[in-house]
Parts: structure tokens; C-alpha cells; sequence
């Protein structure tokens, strides 16, 4: 790549479009999901040295006084950079860093994402600043965004948190008209397909394909799970997700976050108001997002889902919202079970719970489950 130079008009550095807009490359199973080079982290509260391009980037008007390292993250350094405007007052920014060619893709998603949901709803997420590659240390990438102070160990209000959520969902438009995203997102440090798809069933589809393979790719083969799952391509998806698309009600895509979990909301010290933050962000069905708050490990729960609904009601049909909710939460169990290892029991139980819950005419989702079931029983 071209050194890279200011481009206050797209707050990237580069020369050159970034050339991840597909999963072509980066989202294959054949690619680690790891950044390339592990960053030391610095103890909270200690000083750290601040690249020169992230200096560049800082808003004009504010001069650079220091950075702290603040808070923690699994895949990124992360930092406080205090500044003082024009006017002597202080403002604070928040820096990510992260190294190779995910760390790239995963800032480039997150600034694009969280672009697009400060866009649509600016006091419920940080605000973008810029995103681009370091100066001073090769192949080292950066995230900035604005400071903001935030609650330690508490869940926003679920009142005002589902309204916004649900405000965000429904006043998003996709600017293609289509389920996806311009650009490569990553949830966690694992790239998702955001391939731009007419049908919401065949974006589904391919995208919980995609953590399937790299599910084998991180805990190797489990010929079990490949058997069980396959009824859900061939049957629970289409049963489940190809009404949403037919008739007068169809669902139309909506942004949504893509990884919102707890540990991904907050609330505004200043503004008492709900914060998400750390996008994974694409253009799906709405409740694709409620899928993830039904895992045990989530503390967004049942009333969660409860008061959402009463801002956004259940899509057609509606009888199947908890089924839907169920398959959703079924990609968001791959997600965990790629980053953390040793945990196939999530999918196994969750695939015999759709199983339960949507018996298809052929039989055929029934009797997968159930031999596996049978198998797992006598193992």
C-alpha cells in the first residue's frame, strides 16, 4: 500500500479505496481470525506514546496534551487522548490500535458501521472520528472516536434503550435497498459476509455457512455437527425466514449493530441517556439483533425483548417471533464457540431446541436431530 496521507473528507488514510468491500479475501475460512501480531498492553492509567497519523486525525482545533491506556478490549489496545481546543477547553477522544491485515479490516468495518449508526441515531453511539494506518509502526491500524464517559456494571434503562434501539431499526434505510453492507464488519475479530443480498433468507443463509466453516477451521471437524445442521438449511431457514419476504408485510432491511450484547451498551455519564458502542454493523432483518440477547452468557433478557416489542412488534408472522429469535441466536452461538474453544454443547442444544420448535412436513430436520441426539446420548 502507498504511504498513506490526510483525507479530512472520508477521516480515512489512504491513497487508495480499501479493497475489503467483500469477504473475497478476508472472510474465508482459510483466514485467521487473529490479528497477525499481538500488541503488548499497557496497565490503566499508564502513559502511552500516540502515532503521528493520529494526531493528524484529530479534529481541527484540538491540540494534542496526552494518552492514557483506558479500558480493556480482547482484540485491540485501547487509549484516552486528552486534547485542549481552541477555546483552553479539554476534549478526549477514544483510540483503538490493532495490528495486520484484520486489524485494518476490523477498523475500517467499525468506522464505517458506527458511521452509519451515528448517522441515523447521533446521541446513541460515540461518534467516528477516523480510521487509518499508523505512521511510526508498520503495519499497526487505529480507530478514533469521540470520548464518552460511561456507567461501570450497569444495563441502560430498558425504556429508553429499546426505544432508541427500535427507533434506529426503523428509521435506517438501506442505501441499496438490499440486506448487507458496503464493506467488510467484524464482530469480535471474526469477518462476517456482508455481500449485498435481495433476499434476507439467502443472506442468512450464506452468513451462518460462513461461521460454520470457520467454526471447523477453529475447533476442527465435527462430522455431527455438519450432519444436524444441514436440516436447518434445508428446511428451518426457508420454513422460517422465506414468509418474511411474501405478501403485504415483507420486512424491509434496518441497520442494526450486529454484536449487541451487554457488554457492548452503556449509559452516558453526562447525558444519562443509553450508549452502544463497537458495531458490527450491516443491514439485516430487525430481529436478527434479539437473537443475541437470549444466550444465558447475555444479560439482556426476556424483559429486554419484551419491552422492545412493544416499540417494534413482532414481524409476519407473528406467531414465529420466538422461533426466529432462536435460529438468529443459533449464529450468534458460532460466534462464541469460534472465539472460545470447547463449547459445542451451545449449538448442539440450541439446534435440538429448533428442531422441537419447528418440526418440518418431510420429517427429515425431525430424524436429523434426532439421530444425532441418539448418538450424543450413548457417547
Amino acid at each position: 500500500m502507498e504511504a498513506l496521507t490526510l483525507s479530512r473528507q472520508s477521516n480515512h488514510f489512504s491513497t487508495t479505496p480499501f479493497e475489503y468491500d467483500s469477504y473475497s479475501d478476508l472472510a474465508t475460512p482459510s483466514t485467521p481470525t487473529t490479528p497477525s501480531t499481538p500488541l503488548e498492553k499497557p496497565i490503566p492509567g499508564q502513559h502511552v506514546e500516540i502515532d503521528g497519523n493520529i494526531k493528524l486525525a484529530l479534529p481541527a482545533g484540538c491540540t494534542f496534551v496526552g494518552a492514557t491506556a483506558y479500558g480493556s478490549s480482547l482484540w485491540t489496545r485501547t487509549a484516552r487522548v486528552t486534547t485542549v481546543s481552541e477555546d483552553g477547553e479539554e476534549c478526549d477522544f477514544f483510540l483503538k490500535t490493532a495490528a495486520g491485515k484484520l486489524g485494518e479490516a476490523m477498523f475500517r468495518g467499525e468506522f464505517e458501521g458506527m458511521s452509519a449508526i451515528n448517522q441515523t441515531m447521533p446521541d446513541f453511539s460515540p461518534k467516528p472520528i477516523a480510521w487509518g494506518r499508523c505512521k511510526d509502526t508498520a503495519d499497526l491500524f487505529f480507530f478514533l472516536s469521540t470520548f464518552v464517559e460511561m456507567t461501570e456494571g450497569d444495563l441502560p434503562d430498558p425504556k429508553e434503550f429499546c426505544a432508541n434501539l427500535a427507533k434506529m431499526h426503523r428509521e435506517s434505510v438501506s442505501p441499496t435497498g438490499k440486506f448487507g453492507f458496503h464493506v467488510t464488519t467484524c464482530n469480535g475479530n471474526i469477518p462476517q459476509i456482508n455481500t449485498w443480498k435481495d433476499s434476507w433468507e439467502e443472506f442468512f443463509a450464506d452468513g451462518l455457512r460462513h461461521m460454520l466453516a470457520l467454526d471447523l477451521q477453529a475447533n476442527g471437524d465435527q462430522p455431527e455437527l455438519v450432519e444436524a445442521v444441514q436440516p436447518i438449511f434445508d428446511h428451518v431457514i426457508p420454513r422460517l425466514l422465506r414468509p418474511l419476504e411474501q405478501g403485504p408485510n415483507r420486512i424491509r432491511p434496518a441497520l442494526v449493530h450486529g454484536d449487541l450484547w451487554f457488554g457492548n451498551c452503556s449509559t452516558n455519564l453526562n447525558t444519562d441517556e443509553p450508549v452502544i458502542f463497537d458495531a458490527a454493523a450491516f443491514y439485516a432483518h430487525n430481529e436478527y439483533e434479539l437473537g443475541n440477547w437470549r444466550p444465558v452468557r447475555n444479560l439482556l433478557k426476556s424483559v429486554h425483548l419484551g419491552v422492545y416489542k412493544t416499540f417494534n412488534p413482532p414481524s409476519h408472522p407473528a406467531a414465529e417471533f420466538e422461533d426466529r429469535i432462536m435460529l438468529y441466536e443459533l449464529r450468534f452461538n458460532f460466534h462464541f464457540c469460534i472465539m472460545v474453544s470447547g463449547l459445542k454443547d451451545i449449538k448442539k442444544d440450541i439446534l435440538l431446541r429448533i428442531a422441537e420448535n419447528k418440526e418440518q412436513a418431510s420429517g427429515t430436520a425431525r430424524t436429523g436431530f434426532r439421530s444425532w441426539q441418539a448418538r450424543k446420548a450413548t457417547t
